[in-house]
């Protein structure tokens, strides 16, 4: 797996992971949960358990998933949708179920700002692989 590849697998999973704990810690605000509210994260526990162990993802898995605010929410819907006896094609489930329209999607991430030094170190790089242009000679040099 390329480096990218790696990265947007480890944002998944810690995103999988924070789905989780924050649909957990939805059970605790209120009026105490229902029972259907323990069953709903009972499935999506499940889910991610899966995902996390068993699942082999594909590159294209990954980022549709990451285009979700959770990413959890709609796989649970996939796999509640999946008709495949021995697979889990997540990327035609999200098309077929029409995911997009259904969830909220990721909000882009702001860019992270650079401190000056990071800055400077940047523009020096960016100057070191694109060289100036011979300055020419000031005077009356043969033409």
């Amino acid at each position: 797996m390329r480096t990218i590849e790696v990265e947007a697998k480890q944002q998944l999973m810690e995103k999988l992971d924070k789905n989780l704990l924050d649909h957990a810690a939805k059970l605790a605000d209120g009026n105490g949960p229902q029972i259907v509210d323990v069953y709903q994260l009972q499935g999506l526990a499940e889910v991610h358990c899966y995902l996390k162990t068993a699942h082999q993802f594909d590159p294209a898995e990954v980022d549709a998933l990451l285009q979700f605010a959770d990413p959890l929410e709609a796989a649970r819907y996939c796999w509640e949708m999946n008709e495949h006896k021995y697979s889990f094609p997540i990327c035609d489930l999200l098309r077929e179920t029409r995911a997009r329209e259904i969830f909220e999607l990721a909000k882009p991430e702001p860019p992270a700002k650079l401190s000056v030094r990071e800055q400077l170190r940047a523009a020096m790089k960016e100057a070191r692989q694109h060289p100036a242009p011979e300055e020419r000679a000031k005077g009356g040099g043969a033409r």
